[in-house]
């Protein structure tokens, strides 16, 4: 049994416009993500869809509610597909970060991510865990469906990797752009495939 997985990016937000750091916060969609969500649900239109689960965070959650309200699916809810908890460096403009974290990202520039702790926050290993255990649950209770999932940039390149079979430390080498889709299929008991990597024709005029 084969599942697809749509792996959808939010829509922008005001701090995703300024060049704001985005985790844990809850940061709303600002009018040009809105116009992103409905080009998303309109991308699936013809398109079947079983199931729609977004993260708990009102960006992804708004982009969620737009593809199912087109499909008369209710979303549903799950606490792992929230972002990379970034912890002291969340809320913050690149510039400050240099000035106050310019130790800690040289090491996340340079050296593996994987077990590299965000201050206060997470590591990228911990986000993938959390992002693949909720993908192939959610994999398993649609066999042979379709499923939307709406989460966030490092989240989603951290489920990627996994799927690409790369570490983590190749993250930067793809993009997750917002309002973007990636396409992968989960088969029971074996691997995952990724069909389609950052689709952005939906919002190719900017959303």
């Amino acid at each position: 049994m084969t599942t697809t997985l749509y792996l959808i990016r939010h829509g922008e937000t005001d701090d995703n416009a300024r060049g704001v750091s985005q985790g844990r916060r809850d940061v709303p969609l600002n009018a040009r993500g809105r116009a992103q969500a409905a080009a998303v649900a309109a991308w699936f239109e013809g398109r079947p869809l079983t199931q729609v689960v977004s993260s708990p965070s009102s960006r992804a959650r708004d982009v969620a509610e737009v593809i199912g309200a087109g499909r008369g699916l209710t979303v549903a809810e799950d606490e792992r597909l929230v972002e990379f908890d970034q912890g002291e460096l969340d809320g913050l403009p690149l510039e400050e970060m240099r000035e106050r974290y310019s130790d800690f990202l040289e090491r996340w520039r340079n050296d593996d991510p994987t077990d590299l702790r965000m201050p206060g926050g997470e590591t990228f290993g911990e986000v993938q865990l959390r992002m693949v255990e909720a993908c192939e649950e959610i994999a398993a209770a649609n066999p042979d469906g379709a499923v939307a999932i709406v989460s966030h940039n490092f989240a989603l390149r951290a489920a990627l990797c996994h799927a690409l079979d790369v570490p983590l430390s190749n993250f930067r080498r793809f993009r997750t752009d917002l309002a973007s889709v990636s396409v992968v299929t989960v088969e029971a008991g074996e691997w995952w495939r990724v069909e389609g990597l950052n689709e952005q024709c939906h919002v190719a005029d900017g959303g």
